[in-house]
């Protein structure tokens, strides 16, 4: 309703424009542009219609556009797709709007530098919220089947059955709302496991970090093909208590850092599963995938009930991450400092520029590239994984580094996002300037995989191949 009570007011604002203007043509076309960018309803543009070729006073157009909110509404809750039996409920709630999250986002910082403790507070209250919901119907059904039995006993009056119904009603949803959620089906990150065997050098270095960080518990670590270091956590009980902990290492950072730097950003995720620095914010930022992953556990059951709870996690899941988007940068910050256990000031700062230097790089100019050409001949010529780490030395020169670099700070100090921009993280960590990083000469990839490297390598591009000629016969 707020989304369409800003559409009113707007309309409203473009009327009194009309009616001060005395000749009328240029704000009756201004009118018409900024309704028809605005609205998404044929109803917005019957209103525009109405509003031009009518002689109604102010009033009388305020009337109409009242008239017109409510099939306007029910016009605009629809499917997002034609295959797809989950509506989308979150475009209508404004704070949840994708075209406005930056926008609405910043709120959320700009209240966390005005008040911390209270984003802190509500971040915590509204993650309890979430578990509350998933311990409520168990919890609901186990206390009136407790009193189901006295109810009945004491049952007497026509009154007194209609409570044991209303026992049994509540009974039977709490019911089917537990039996939903411990049909959940939560599936670990999948990759190519990283044991002593095959990756003796990248196994030893692990546990070397678990050591510095108090042994932190990781259940599984896996090389994936993304541009990627990450901690997943799956849930085992469908509760989110106990989990199954997965360390992600994606073979493009193996492929673009030098050994130095790839320690320093293991270190950043490691230490934030350490015993010795977890605090309440590290807990609150494993959540935010944590009920990511129930909303989409819920929306692929088939359970009628998980379906119901779809909506809700549809509805909590970005608002819990919105809320607490402050302290998920904040956590980012402080997984900085766990890089400077292994490495001094100056080699972090040097290995924050590098690596913001790299996502570009491959986000904006190489794997663009790649795609271009595949499209072009009609199929995937091109193996990306054996070609990356050559492309990156010398594709990234002085000049492209000078470029990424100044375009990085630009983006403002507080810009609103689950990653703190560049300079945010050089200013945590005392330096106002970046700092030059070091050519690439030997890739961690070279150094951590040995002569394991040549077959991941192979075994990525074959895969690469096949999801690419699959989406081109489509």
């Amino acid at each position: 309703m707020q989304y369409i009570c800003f559409k009113f007011n707007l309309i409203i604002e473009q009327i009194s424009i009309v009616n001060n203007n005395k000749k009328g043509i240029s704000a009756y076309q201004q009118l018409l542009i900024n309704l028809y960018k605005k609205c998404v309803s044929s109803y917005c543009i019957k209103t525009v219609l109405y509003i031009q070729f009518s002689q109604h006073n102010l009033v009388s157009i305020v009337l109409h556009l009242w008239w017109q909110l409510p099939p306007l509404l029910l016009h605009e809750i629809s499917y997002n797709k034609p295959d797809d039996n989950i509506m989308d409920i979150t475009r209508f709630i404004p704070f949840l709007n994708r075209s406005e999250k930056p926008v609405q986002s910043a709120f959320f910082f700009r209240l966390h530098e005005k008040q911390p403790k209270l984003v802190f507070a509500l971040s915590i209250l509204i993650a309890l919220f979430g578990i509350f919901v998933l311990l409520a119907f168990p919890y609901l059904a186990f206390t009136h089947l407790l009193s189901l039995y006295d109810s009945i006993m004491a049952a007497s009056e026509l009154r007194d059955w209609i409570n044991v119904l209303l026992h049994l009603v509540i009974i039977g949803l709490s019911a089917a709302f537990t039996w939903a959620i411990i049909q959940l089906r939560f599936h670990v990150p999948s990759g190519i496991e990283i044991n002593p065997e095959k990756f003796p050098h990248l196994y030893k270095f692990i546990e070397e970090l678990r050591e510095e960080f108090g042994k932190p518990k990781i259940d599984r670590v896996i090389l994936r093909d993304r541009y990627e270091i990450k901690v997943v956590k799956t849930p085992r009980n469908r509760i989110p208590f106990m989990m199954t902990t997965t360390l992600i290492i994606g073979l493009p950072v193996l492929q673009t850092m030098s050994p130095l730097y790839f320690r320093a950003l293991l270190a950043r995720r490691i230490g934030q599963l350490s015993t010795k620095h977890t605090p309440v914010t590290t807990r609150l930022y494993f959540l935010t995938d944590i009920w990511q992953q129930f909303r989409l556990a819920c929306k692929h059951s088939k359970n009628p009930f998980a379906r119901v709870l779809y909506y809700f996690f549809q509805v909590y899941s970005p608002l819990y991450s919105k809320i607490s988007m402050p302290l998920l940068q904040e956590e980012e910050l402080e997984a900085d400092s766990y890089g400077m256990d292994l490495i001094n000031d100056r080699d972090m700062v040097e290995c924050l520029v590098y690596e913001e230097v790299v996502k570009q790089f491959l986000e904006k100019k190489f794997w663009p590239k790649i795609y271009h050409l595949a499209r072009r001949n009609n199929k995937p010529i091109y193996t990306p994984y054996a070609q990356m780490t050559k492309v990156v030395k010398a594709g990234i020169t002085d000049e492209e580094i000078s470029t990424s670099v100044q375009g990085a700070l630009k983006l403002d100090i507080n810009h609103p996002g689950a990653e703190p921009s560049l300079r945010k993280r050089l200013n945590h960590l005392g330096h106002a300037r970046p700092l030059a990083p070091k050519r690439l000469s030997k890739t961690a990839a070279d150094y951590y995989l040995g002569s394991s490297l040549g077959k991941i390598i192979q075994l990525f591009d074959k895969r690469w191949q096949a999801k690419v000629t699959a989406q081109l016969a489509s």
